[in-house]
């Protein structure tokens, strides 16, 4: 009988139950020569639940895949994954179900293939990692094992300030996305430190390069995160900030 999951459990961190049993198929998919590496929010999850015991909110599983990505997707085709959406060119998102009828994508787990000719996992963190608490790097393989901390790749200062909670922007190789300011957000809602006031100015100043389909998902997503608008605009006070953040019309007038 297929394990029963809910949307709360399919949308925070987990290594357990059904979600483990899916990723365990998808460990037995990887071809022979490839690399493939667990980042992004899975990563910073897994090692932050290592730390404290407790579980953050989590939607999919950020992939690196360094070798012959057709291979992989074939081979995880044939255990019922279904692409999630559109194929782009450097970037595969493939699904399957946590239930047998999903009604929302809270039930589905979602793979963020993300193709590298990069070997070096250090430099692609250097490159992607926005903040020092995303600076991290777990083999797919082991991703599942105990002593997963014994694996687990990182940039300077990422496991010092996930144990001490501060956001920081990472210091090796920062590329700005417009989006960063939400992601803040729903970081310090989950009780991490504010970044440093220029940080934060920094990331208003990328702010207005969101286009509107994506500025209206991220503002849904930072309410859905932190609690409701009201307490999202507390956030956004508690940093100084005097601009509706909130608002696309307001962040026009930034630009």
């Amino acid at each position: 009988m297929p394990t029963k999951i809910s949307n709360i459990e399919a949308r925070t961190f987990s290594r357990e139950g059904k979600i483990a049993e899916i990723l365990s198929e998808v460990i037995s998919a990887i071809p022979k020569h490839s690399q493939v590496w667990v980042i992004g929010g899975a990563a910073r999850n897994a090692v932050y639940f290592e730390i404290f015991k407790k579980n953050l909110p989590q939607r999919d599983f950020d992939l690196v895949y360094v070798g012959n990505v057709d291979k992989f997707v074939n081979n995880l085709r044939k255990k019922r994954f279904r692409f999630g959406r559109i194929r782009r060119k450097e970037e595969v998102v493939l699904r399957k179900k946590l239930v047998d009828k999903p009604k929302t994508t809270a039930e589905y787990l979602f793979l963020d293939i993300h193709m590298s000719n990069e070997k070096s996992i250090i430099k692609n963190l250097e490159q992607n990692a926005a903040f020092t608490l995303n600076g991290f790097a777990i083999p797919l393989k082991k991703y599942l094992s105990k002593n997963l901390l014994a694996h687990t790749k990182s940039l300077p200062h990422a496991l010092g300030d996930i144990k001490k909670k501060q956001l920081r922007l990472n210091p090796t190789g920062y590329k700005g996305h417009p989006g960063n300011l939400f992601a803040c957000l729903r970081f310090m809602s989950a009780g991490f430190k504010a970044p440093k006031k220029e940080e934060v100015a920094l990331l208003l100043k990328e702010l207005p390069r969101l286009e509107e389909w994506r500025f209206e998902r991220n503002v849904q997503k930072a309410f859905t995160y932190v609690g409701g608008e009201k307490k999202a605009r507390s956030l956004v006070r508690f940093l100084g900030i005097k601009y509706d953040v909130f608002s696309f019309t307001a962040l026009k007038r930034m630009r």
